[in-house]
């Protein structure tokens, strides 16, 4: 009979939620500013700088729906997303290059890194 590792599952839960919350939340702040600003802005002539992000953003939110199923898949995608928006952060903010890193790339790395380790806690 196999021994089910009830510590590993109460790690396992303890680390998979976060990543959960923090990807479900920020995700849904985007989406909600892009809906917003595409309201706000109507017909004002589109940028590349605004497709880019909003690529960005949509992808890093696909990733967070797939990481609630499958969080290898899910935080790879989230952290090599995350990774590119906040390169894409640092590159087109003006003085607080930092700053902008931190508000839009680096919470969706949070959650991927917290998905894939709890995927990695999950497999032992």
């Amino acid at each position: 009979m196999n021994k089910v590792n009830h510590t590993n599952n109460q790690k396992v839960k303890w680390i998979r939620w976060p990543a959960r919350i923090i990807g479900t939340i920020v995700a849904s702040f985007w989406v909600l500013s892009m809906v917003a600003s595409a309201i706000a802005e109507h017909g004002t002539p589109i940028i590349l700088e605004g497709i880019i992000l909003a690529a960005l953003i949509v992808v890093n939110t696909a990733g967070v729906i797939i990481a609630w199923r499958r969080e290898k898949i899910g935080g790879i995608i989230i952290v090599a997303a995350a990774a590119v928006l906040c390169i894409f952060a640092y590159i087109t903010a003006g003085h607080n290059k930092i700053f902008a890193m931190l508000f839009s790339g680096f919470p969706f790395l949070i959650s991927g890194i917290l998905f894939l380790v709890s995927w990695w806690e999950s497999r032992r």
